[in-house]
């Protein structure tokens, strides 16, 4: 009994010591701790300075097409990878739950530090690369890619749909007061760009989508859909390629280019500098 005694105290010790190193080390971490900022469940630093990315996603009747759909996913996947430290990207759609004359975001998640030294600049604890990267791919799958199933569905909830307008004029305007978005931030709009509301219907009926000069000049574009100066924002239009310009449905315009050169007048006039226009193609186009 006593050599078995003896035999078990230096591994005694050593569970000792071990014990001993995990709660200095679990204390210099707590302690390390104390008094720094925390990221809320969506990585974002709400005392630090944050760019903003809105995204206004027109999820209008007709929707996307399967292979316009696997574009989209990509596109966002590729945005997240390029948001900046802390860039929050905000999701708005024109969904039948969400279309209000104040608008707030589907959802929202800010972009991830990729080095310890930007995790000092917000007062953040320290974090190797390694583990940041796979923080950020945990982020991607716990919060974004959710939602992007929910969004991007070809059978989307009942409660989302949107079968009667398509006001993307409107959730520029809305989109931009409430983001208030500001020099050197982002906005970006995924449509198929005919605006479909009250206030025009694009395409099918006849002489609302003049040349931009023109209807510019309508009292209700004046007082109902003039955005708030888009001056210093970067604008890039996601345009969903529609079959049939020109044709009955969409008689009313004559072709992609002329909606598109429409939508590059709108955002010149209203102070953005060189506007992008990415063309989704469905499987119909070419």
């Amino acid at each position: 009994m006593r050599r078995r005694t003896r035999r078990a105290i230096p591994k005694m010790i050593g569970a000792v010591t071990v014990l001993g190193a995990c709660i200095v080390g679990m204390g210099t971490l707590v302690m390390d701790s104390i008094g720094k900022e925390a990221a809320d469940k969506f990585g974002c630093y709400a005392n630090a300075y944050q760019r903003q990315t809105a995204v206004i996603v027109d999820a209008s009747e007709p929707r996307w097409e399967i292979v316009q759909g696997r574009a989209l996913r990509t596109y966002f996947k590729q945005l997240y990878e390029g948001l900046s430290f802390n860039e929050r990207l905000s999701v708005y759609t024109t969904e039948g739950d969400k279309v209000a004359s104040v608008v707030s975001p589907r959802f929202s998640v800010c972009g991830q530090a990729r080095s310890p030294e930007e995790l000092k600049t917000v007062n953040a604890p320290e974090a190797q690369a390694g583990y940041l990267k796979r923080q950020k791919e945990r982020l991607f799958q716990k919060v974004l890619a959710p939602e992007l199933d929910k969004l991007l569905t070809q059978s989307p909830d009942p409660s989302r749909l949107q079968l009667y307008e398509s006001p993307v004029m409107e959730m520029i305007l809305s989109v931009g007061r409430s983001a208030k978005l500001d020099s050197g931030d982002r906005l970006i709009v995924i449509s198929d760009m005919i605006q479909n509301s009250e206030s025009a219907r694009f395409c099918r009926t006849q002489n609302d989508m003049p040349r931009f000069s023109a209807f510019k000049k309508r009292r209700i574009y004046r007082d109902r859909l003039k955005p708030g100066s888009l001056a210093g924002i970067e604008v890039e239009a996601l345009m969903l390629l529609r079959e049939g310009y020109g044709q009955t449905g969409l008689q009313f315009c004559a072709s992609e280019e002329e909606l598109r050169g429409f939508w590059r007048d709108y955002f010149n006039d209203n102070g953005a500098v060189d506007p992008q226009f990415i063309r989704i193609r469905g499987s119909f186009s070419g």
